[in-house]
């Protein structure tokens, strides 16, 4: 399970800085792909270290948390503070789930 939840926390930390290296120019790619690649990869890893910890028993309060609040990342607009807000919201759920809440 510890290798599933690096997994979604590596894939998420790479995801967040690829986005606010785009948001704040720091990149400049003509299209967005890799951010929505990256993010579907997010989903799906920590979807995986969900089920694992509902499977294994581990803590996974955080995790479900985590996959919530993805679901509703679609729905934001980048650039503006509701997306931001949400993908910081995101990562205290991998904070929770690695035993740090």
């Amino acid at each position: 399970m510890a290798w599933a939840l690096l997994l979604a926390g590596s894939l998420y930390a790479a995801n967040l800085l690829l986005g606010l290296a785009l948001q704040l120019r720091w990149l400049r790619l003509r299209w967005r792909w890799p951010h929505h690649l990256l993010y579907a990869a997010v989903f799906a890893s920590t979807a995986l270290a969900l089920l694992l910890a509902l499977l294994t028993g581990a803590a996974w309060l955080g995790l479900a948390w985590s996959c919530a609040l993805l679901t509703a990342m679609p729905f934001t607009r980048p650039g503006r503070p509701d997306h931001a807000a949400l993908a910081g919201l995101v990562g205290l759920g991998y904070f929770a789930a690695s035993g740090g809440l």
